[in-house]
């Protein structure tokens, strides 16, 4: 950590040092140099392209997010390691290692983001949501364990003042199985209905209700979880930032699993994300992230190699786009690659929002 901090450093010195030798020259002049930064050394030493630019508040930020984040996720394998993962500390540590991770990915994402995005062209957020959305859509799941390949999704987000109720089902054409959940929740900042939000920065909190019936397999899973999850703006951090958010969740749920022939029995489930995007024109947004979760289609990453003796140990990974063609109707994309691939588009429909 010495030697980073020394690195990081040297590169703020001679960032400072090249804009005060030249200071005339328009910092788009600079960009590709700093794309090259961001890049090597910037994988290892976060924030660097920012300091090649310029802009070297901006990169401290960036770096101090990386140490954070190395320092959770390694604080975090190491109590794993340290407690055997006992069922009693392998919640706590299990979040505080997929934040650090979160944050230290996040910090080398948003400064590739700030030295390649082009100013014209960053989007702006939604600053009022809308009071109803919903969807209607396809997916297609593969995992060779299972029957089931398309599903019918169907979801509906209402929203009075900072309360939400958000029921959502998946039904498969060619299976019996169906996936049926209810979340309620509460926005304690950002963008409601009823209030305009001076950036899209949220901060949420959840509580839902589980069933999924496998029909085929003769048995079925029921639960409730309670997750917090919040977005920041990064435009907060740097004015070369705008334009691109992140996002961290945890949360823990319980279940029961319902065997047709056979007795219940009970699970604890760890909930935890994170995400990295950016806004494209005004309201949509394409991000990428990770998703502890075990229980849905995606489930846990398979792992070949050395790497099986973690295999499904890591939730898994995704993409996803939303884009509104209208103020009402648009359409969003999503796909996941875990222990299965889900992959597919909805149509959506919305009332209420301003951007």
């Amino acid at each position: 950590m010495r030697a980073l901090g020394m690195t990081a450093l040297a590169i703020a010195l001679f960032a400072g040092w090249e804009a005060r030798a030249d200071e005339e020259e328009p910092k788009h002049r600079r960009r590709p140099l700093a794309a090259g930064a961001a890049v090597v050394p910037g994988l290892v030493v976060h924030g660097t392209g920012h300091y090649v630019l310029g802009e070297t508040a901006t990169g401290h930020r960036l770096l101090a997010m990386e140490g954070i984040g190395a320092a959770g996720l390694a604080g975090g394998l190491a109590g794993l390691a340290i407690t055997g993962a006992s069922r009693r500390f392998a919640g706590a540590f299990g979040l505080l290692t997929i934040a650090g991770a979160g944050l230290f990915l996040v910090s080398a994402l948003t400064d590739l983001y700030g030295v390649l995005a082009p100013e014209g062209s960053r989007g702006e957020p939604l600053r009022t949501m809308p009071y109803i959305r919903t969807e209607l859509g396809l997916r297609y799941v593969y995992d060779p364990n299972f029957e089931y390949r398309s599903f019918l999704v169907q979801g509906i987000d209402y929203r009075l003042r900072g309360f939400k109720i958000a029921p959502t089902a998946w039904f498969a054409l060619n299976d019996d199985n169906a996936r049926l959940m209810g979340h309620v929740g509460y926005r304690f900042v950002g963008p409601r209905p009823d209030r305009r939000a001076s950036d899209g920065s949220y901060f949420d909190i959840d509580a839902g209700l589980l069933h999924h019936r496998y029909g085929t397999e003769r048995f079925s899973m029921t639960g409730g979880e309670v997750m917090i999850k919040g977005r920041l703006d990064m435009a907060l951090l740097g004015r070369t930032l705008r334009g691109s958010f992140t996002e961290l969740g945890g949360g823990f749920g319980l279940q029961s699993y319902r065997y047709f022939e056979i007795a219940d029995e009970g699970n604890t489930l760890l909930l935890g994300w994170f995400a990295w995007g950016f806004y494209i024109g005004s309201g949509n947004e394409v991000m990428v992230y990770y998703d502890h979760r075990h229980d849905d289609f995606a489930a846990g990453m398979k792992l070949g190699g050395l790497g099986a003796v973690g295999s499904g140990v890591p939730g898994h990974v995704g993409a996803r786009g939303t884009y509104f063609f209208t103020d009402d109707w648009g359409v969003t994309a999503d796909a996941q690659i875990g222990s299965a691939f889900v992959g597919g588009a909805s149509l959506l429909f919305r009332h209420g929002a301003t951007r």
